[in-house]
């Protein structure tokens, strides 16, 4: 028999239902923790952007504030 056929056959004797569940529970968790990194990122994009929006709205009104003074 060829040596990979046995060892595969070897091998999927030798897995149990409980290897496959704490595979399944382990690939599980490492998703959860992927879309709560994501997430925090995303939040943390969105209070950037925002804060950004927040300056530039200031900073064109105190322009137009500033030129507005200087023609009366």
């Amino acid at each position: 028999m060829n040596k990979s056929l046995a060892t595969t056959a070897e091998t999927a004797s030798g897995i149990t239902v409980d290897d496959l569940k704490r595979k399944a529970v382990h690939i599980k968790d490492m998703a959860e923790s992927e879309v709560r990194t994501l997430a925090d990122e995303r939040a943390a994009q969105v209070v950037l952007i925002g804060a950004v929006v927040v300056l530039a709205a200031v900073s064109i009104a105190f322009f137009l504030g500033t030129r507005a003074a200087r023609e009366y």
